[in-house]
Formats: structure tokens, sequence, C-alpha cells
């Protein structure tokens, strides 16, 4: 199958970048969409020095229709969501609107209403997954995703699996919860407006969105996603959450097993549309429901292309700042980027040791990485990540991975993104 391969900004040997290898990275993605077996479509990015030296996709991205990806599909890019998240949080800590170490309940009174020992939560614990409840309550499901007042009523209520601060145990949609009603409260804009008008307008970022406009058009424009969530701890949760392979082997710590239990807090996933959507097979994926699509989701929800998210890592990656624009220093990415959990720590949720920053995770981000390397992968193949060291940075979007052998096979294309910097 034939991928497209837009010009660069720079040729790659302007960018101290191996051209070869660039060619073996595209090649390998042609010859992985002919196989068919990892995934219908992809769009893949990098970036060294803040110039776009590689830009090409290929593949479906609605198989049923046949509609191919372009250079201007947008995906969904699930938890690389995250990382935009955490930055427009590292933001507003620099203009000094907050403290990471102050209580939530300081800017969210009644986030201790139900659960008073959540007054112990801080805001460095929702960041970096440390808050105590990794999931539920059950009842918020993707038909309240667009309901402000029942995710906050949600929130306020949701128990406390660990003591705060105990250890990490990946927030999969909560972190994003949390963030969003935290940005609105600090800032009076909610996560998705303050990116918005912060990070992607200054950077002529137009294909970047946290809460897609209502807009057909636009719309029509996004692949649909093929790939099923499973929220419950241990493999189910590494596949879904993609920040680490489902093929690896997951340990599923003995407090957490209970979550498995009926009627916990799992949100379920159904194979079949809402009879709204019966006419669409596809809607079976919460997100590719429109209503979800235009929610403010900062767990899950950015939706854009594998060039605008590998913009903004791009910029991060030489330090936050470019000429006259700052959007964050050196120090606060520093900052933000330091790990708050021990080397070996297992997550909670995933089954994995993951090293979390405040909003990003740090290393193992393809052969070469380091603890300097940070970024946030997503559900379904998605990720954006930054490397200061040779200002580099990479993003592959995908409408879904079909087997869990390819996280895997993106961690080695990432590795070949390394190698490819001279």
């Amino acid at each position: 199958m034939k991928v497209w391969r837009l010009d660069p900004d720079v040729e790659p040997g302007a960018a101290s970048m191996d051209a070869a290898e660039l060619d073996r990275m595209v090649t390998e993605l042609e010859e992985t969409l002919a196989a068919g077996k990892l995934f219908h479509g992809a769009q893949m990015t990098v970036y060294r020095g803040g110039k776009r030296v590689l830009d090409v996709g290929g593949g479906m991205a609605r198989v049923r229709t046949g509609v191919p990806v372009t250079p201007d599909s947008l995906f969904v890019l699930f938890s690389a969501t995250k990382g935009l998240a955490g930055l427009a949080m590292l933001m507003l800590y620099e203009r000094k609107k907050f403290h990471y170490d102050e209580p939530v309940s300081k800017y969210w009174p009644e986030f201790t209403r139900d659960v008073p020992q959540k007054a112990a939560i801080t805001i460095r614990h929702v960041m970096s997954h440390r808050a105590g409840f990794p999931l539920g309550p059950r009842w918020l499901d993707a038909e309240k995703w667009g309901d402000r007042a029942a995710i906050r009523k949600a929130m306020e209520e949701v128990r406390l699996r660990f003591t705060p601060g105990e250890r990490n145990a990946y927030h999969a949609m909560n972190y994003g919860h949390m963030v969003n009603e935290l940005c609105t409260r600090i800032d009076g804009r909610d996560c998705g407006a303050f990116l918005r008008e912060e990070v992607f307008a200054p950077l002529g970022l137009r294909d970047l969105h946290l809460g897609l406009p209502d807009d057909a058009k636009l719309r029509d424009r996004v692949a649909w996603c093929y790939n099923e969530i499973n929220l419950s701890p241990g493999k189910g949760a590494a596949r879904s959450t993609g920040v680490v392979s489902g093929e690896m082997t997951a340990q599923q710590p003995a407090s957490q097993q209970d979550v498995e239990a009926p009627g916990s807090d799992i949100p379920g996933q159904s194979r079949r549309p809402p009879a709204r959507y019966a006419d669409i097979p596809e809607m079976w994926q919460e997100f590719n429901w429109p209503e979800t699509q235009r929610a403010v989701l900062p767990a899950a929800g950015a939706i854009g292309t594998a060039r605008d998210l590998g913009a903004v890592y791009a910029f991060l990656a030489q330090g936050g700042a470019r000429g006259e624009l700052a959007l964050v220093s050196r120090d606060g990415l520093a900052f933000a980027t330091t790990p708050t959990n021990r080397h070996g720590d297992m997550d909670g949720t995933i089954g994995y040791p993951i090293r979390w920053g405040l909003g990003f995770h740090m290393g193992m981000l393809g052969r070469g990485s380091s603890l300097r390397s940070f970024g946030h992968a997503g559900a379904g193949g998605q990720i954006g990540f930054a490397d200061p060291d040779r200002e580099l940075a990479f993003a592959f979007a995908t409408n879904g991975e079909l087997a869990p052998e390819f996280q895997l096979w993106r961690y080695r294309l990432q590795g070949m993104a390394f190698d490819a910097c001279r």
C-alpha cells in the first residue's frame, strides 16, 4: 500500500538527520500498512531542531466507506491528550496561578464534601496519578462526558482506593476530569479553551483540538476509531491506554484486584452502537460519537494530526521557547518531567513500572531515549514525545491497533527516529 510523504521544512541533512534512516522508517510504515495486520491507517511525523523532517502517512481512515488517510485526516489522540493537559497546567504554574503542593480543595471546596479524606489530595497527586481514585464511579459513562455538572458530582463522590500519595495508579479518565475542573477554577477557561488560545493558536496549529468545534466538515475529517477500551487493571489497561505494551507481562497488585469484582467502577464498552446511531456500525466506539468529540476531555479527547501534535513537542524539545514566543521555561519543563516515583515502582492500574512526572511519562520512548525524554502515549497507538538532548520530537497517530504486537513495532520505529539523529 502506497503512502504519501509531504515535503519537509528542511532537508534532513540540514537538521543533522540521516536521510537514509528516515527512508527506512517510511518503508517500514508502508510495508506494515500493506500487511494490514497492525492498523488500518496512520500518520507519522519527526521534527529536529524545530524543523519537520518527516511527515508521512497512508492507509484507510474509514474502512467501510473507503475514506483514505490524507495529510488532513484527524485522529482521536486518546491519552496522548494528557501531555497537552500537563503542559496547560505547567503554564499556569509558571504564571504563579497555583502551586502543585496545594490541596485540590483550595480551589474546589466541594471536592471533599462526600469523602472528607480527600482533603489530603494535592494537585501534584492528581498530575502524577497518585490521587487515590484511578477509576469510577461507574455511573459516569460516555453518555455523560459532555455534562460538566455530572463530572463534578462524580469526582466529588468517588471513593478512595488507596491513601493519596501512597503510590501511583494510572487515572485513565479521572486525571482529565480533575485537570479540566482545576483549570477552569484556576484560570476561568476550561482546558480546551486554554490550550486553543495559549498554545495551539500561538504555534499556528489549526489541526489540533481539545473539544472539536461543531463543524460537519471537521467531523468528516476524523478517522474512525477501531480499538476497544478496557480499563480492567493489568494487561487490559496496559493495552487500552497505550502507555506500555499489553504483550509484556503485567502484574496486578492484590490491592487493586477488587476493582474487577461485579458492580465495580470499571466503565464498560458495548460492541453495539446506541439506538440513535444504529445505522453506523462504527458507533459502538464511544470516541466516534460526535458528542464525545465535542466534549472537553483532557484525559483522552484531543483530536488532531500527527503533524500538529509533533509540532507541540518540537517546541518543547527546544526548551518551550523560540524567538519571542515562550510557553514554559526549561527549568519548568525539567521540574514537570522529574520522576515523582521511584525506579521500579509498579503502577497499580497498568501493572508495569512507569516513571511519572507531572502530566508526562518519561523513558521507554524508543531505543536511545532517556529519562529526560518525555511525552505521553495513548490508546489505539497514539504517541507524542520530545527528547530535549537531541531537540527531537516524534508523533504517531492511528485509528486503532489491531494486534498487541503493534506497540512493540511502534517502539522500534521510535528507536529508528533516535538512530537517525546525527
